[in-house]
């Protein structure tokens, strides 16, 4: 290398590509190993669904595979990864009359960090997504047994982020912003046309 270059500065550009890099870094968020199991999860629920059925021949025994995956990882979620990575909690409840209701609980005392927040969100609603694509794939080529196991994980992905995001006041907020937005542009192209 050049000793002309050795003093060269880094744009800031750069700076700013690290610093979003970083945030999904989970060597440095607070909770390194719940990081990890809330994405490990996913991916094996992934895995199994997308290639499981190149690998072993039996359809009964990816399936079975499959529902351990999608099981572990809504409980992981629902019981571990929300309460440590956000500070949230939600379950249902049973009045003495028999009566379900829900309960949403934030946390304030818990060590979370902006890598664990930004760690859980994104896979939760990328892992939602996801299944709601493949259930919407599965529904237009007719694979009705994919179906099934797609709409399980989508249902209990989707579930998850319900709970999560009505416990969560800042996601709450942020939809809301993200909400008004879209109604003014979208009332912007309506005047315009």
């Amino acid at each position: 290398m050049n000793s002309k270059n050795e003093g060269i500065e880094m744009k800031p550009i750069i700076g700013q590509d690290r610093q979003e890099i970083s945030q999904y870094d989970i060597t440095k968020a607070a909770h390194p190993g719940i990081c990890f199991f809330h994405i490990f999860f996913k991916f094996c629920a992934f895995f199994s669904y997308l290639f499981l059925g190149l690998i072993i021949s039996s359809t009964l025994f990816q399936y079975i595979l499959i529902m351990i995956f999608h099981a572990f990882d809504f409980y992981t979620v629902k019981n571990i990864t929300g309460k440590f990575l956000v500070g949230l909690r939600w379950y249902s409840d049973f009045t003495p009359k028999g009566d379900e209701v829900w309960r949403f609980e934030c946390f304030d005392k818990c060590k979370r960090s902006k890598i664990d927040s930004s760690v859980f969100w994104t896979f939760q609603f990328g892992a939602s997504c996801a299944w709601a694509f493949f259930v919407f794939t599965n529904v237009l080529s007719f694979e009705f047994v994919d179906i099934i196991f797609a709409g399980i994980g989508a249902s209990l992905s989707w579930i998850n982020l319900w709970g999560f995001y009505k416990c969560s006041k800042d996601q709450q907020r942020k939809m809301k912003g993200v909400q008004s937005y879209l109604t003014k542009k979208g009332l912007q192209m309506a005047v315009q046309s």
